[in-house]
């Protein structure tokens, strides 16, 4: 599994290279961290691109931290 994993980290990196603000590998999975902003250029990059031709979105997840400081936390 290690090669499919370098292969798909070599695919992501060259096909949206600084648009991933972090990537993780754990547990046999990659995890990216894109931009709010750069969201939809890096789902079309995934779809369109023929190195990845991802068919599916599993998770998609964000935090609106906005307001966070206005408030009391526990």
């Amino acid at each position: 599994m290690t090669s499919k994993l370098d292969s798909l980290q070599a695919a992501l990196e060259t096909a949206l290279g600084p648009k991933i603000s972090k990537l993780v590998r754990d547990r046999g999975e990659l995890t990216i961290t894109v931009k709010a902003a750069d969201y939809f250029a890096v789902a079309l990059r995934l779809r369109d691109d023929e190195s990845l031709a991802f068919e599916q979105l599993i998770d998609l997840c964000g935090m609106d931290m906005s307001s966070w400081k206005d408030q009391p936390w526990e």
